[in-house]
């Protein structure tokens, strides 16, 4: 698969809310991603023109940036199917899973405001 299909892919998986994306695409994608990466990878390591060499390397930076969104992506909805499984309630969409970090954050600036301010 092209370079860009995969990217254009992984893009709209994540932009997918999480009851909607699918795990088992998600992590083909993932992998696609991963051997495209290797691909270039080899193809880098033959290339000696250095104009080819800077656009190899531009590529393989933006392939690992999205396989590293993807695969983090997979492990949270992996997770939250998981804890689904073992709870017995259906998975938690990916908002919730966020949720509780910002309410820390914002807990904690809340506290550092003087108390008329609120």
């Amino acid at each position: 698969m092209k370079t860009m299909r995969l990217i254009t892919r992984i893009q709209k998986l994540l932009q997918r809310p999480a009851e909607q994306a699918r795990i088992k695409k998600l992590y083909k994608t993932v992998k696609a991603l991963k051997e495209k990466q290797g691909e270039l990878e080899h193809k880098l390591k033959r290339t000696r023109d250095k104009h080819e060499r800077h656009k190899l390397q531009q590529r393989i930076k933006v392939l690992r940036a999205q396989r590293s969104k993807g695969a983090e992506a997979y492990r949270l909805l992996k997770a939250q199917r998981d804890a689904g499984k073992r709870v017995g309630d259906a998975a938690k969409p990916a908002d919730d899973a966020a949720r509780p970090v910002d309410d820390a954050h914002q807990s904690a600036r809340d506290a550092s405001k003087p108390a008329g301010d609120n």
